[in-house]
């Protein structure tokens, strides 16, 4: 599976503001990034600053650990998504990662190079060329900031909802 990860992101890297409808993975183009990294109903990162276009290997590392963070941490969350399994959640994704639209830009945090991940359901109608997101989306919209010089994820933080469940972030 991270060949198949590593040549689509390959494949997109060159297409940065402009990915095809098929495409689930798409590059943010910098002059976005401040856009893409202040959700409205999550977390996001602070004091993000110099955004910059994430290679093809630093997005494969970033899914990697978060595949792996949301599989370890989906007991965790079982009695909070209790019915609400009418749809993916985010602890499906590892399972099948065509079930979401991921968008990422590169960014400085206090000197340190950083990945934003932007997660949404596959089903959603979005231009993935354009930072994407919905006030209070509710758990299925999600956020990654990965390290790239520890390779570690920071936080996962879902949207929250008027209607819940809230999830509390993954902060590792």
């Amino acid at each position: 599976m991270r060949r198949g990860l590593a040549l689509a992101l390959f494949a997109v890297a060159g297409c940065v503001g402009t990915p095809r409808a098929s495409e689930r993975v798409a590059l943010v183009d910098p002059a976005m990034g401040a856009t893409l990294t202040r959700p409205c109903s999550r977390p996001g990162p602070e004091n993000a600053e110099r955004f910059f276009i994430p290679a093809p290997s630093q997005i494969t590392a970033t899914e990697t650990a978060t595949l792996r963070l949301l599989r370890e941490r989906a007991g965790d969350y079982a009695a909070s998504l209790g019915n609400a399994r009418d749809e993916p959640t985010p602890f499906d994704w590892p399972a099948d990662p065509a079930l979401y639209h991921r968008q990422y830009v590169g960014y400085y945090q206090d000197g340190r190079a950083m990945i934003y991940g932007n997660y949404f359901p596959a089903g959603f109608d979005a231009d993935l060329s354009r930072p994407t997101g919905l006030c209070d989306g509710g758990f299925r919209f999600f956020g990654v900031e990965y390290d790239l010089e520890s390779r570690s994820v920071r936080r996962i933080a879902f949207d929250g909802s008027l209607g819940g469940p809230f999830l509390a972030p993954i902060e590792p």
